[in-house]
């Protein structure tokens, strides 16, 4: 498998994006808590179920891009990630609502992005470690089946 540098890119950017997403809806959920986004009587409220409904369809698209490296052994993945949809994209666009504070919005941020992106780059290597260790001449045994790994004697029998 050649792994070609501009679909790293791509890839990369987009685990960002999805980062950003999460922290966009995580300071939602901040100004939704702390009151902020009602303060001016604003039309958000009538437009959450529509969010909702679209948030859905976008959870599992997202369930099925980031199969490989965010939460990849979940059992149910597409019911968790579909839910997650349905909650996130409101909370997403409740940060445009009411006086939030770029310093509160800004950091959750940059943190989600920062923290995706770096567990995309752990799932991107640990998928492409066995490729490059085949193309140069070096091969990784994940699991050794000998007598010492099974709680055996070290002799042969």
């Amino acid at each position: 498998m050649r792994v070609h540098p501009h679909v790293v890119f791509l890839r990369l950017c987009g685990a960002a994006g999805f980062g950003v997403f999460l922290g966009l809806a995580t300071a939602g959920l901040v100004g939704i808590v702390t009151g902020r986004d009602f303060a001016d009587g604003t039309e958000w409220l009538a437009g959450v179920p529509i969010l909702a409904v679209f948030g859905m369809p976008l959870g599992a698209v997202v369930a099925w891009l980031t199969r490989h490296w965010f939460l990849p052994a979940t059992p149910r993945r597409w019911l968790l990630f579909t839910a997650a949809g349905l909650l996130a994209l409101p909370l997403a666009t409740a940060v445009g609502q009411g006086e939030m504070s770029n310093a509160v919005v800004f950091p959750i941020t940059a943190i989600g992005g920062i923290t995706t992106a770096m567990l995309w780059q752990r799932g991107f290597r640990r998928e492409i470690a066995p490729g490059q260790a085949l193309r140069y001449g070096r091969f990784i045994r994940r699991h050794s089946h000998g007598p010492q790994d099974r709680g055996g004697s070290r002799r042969w029998s």
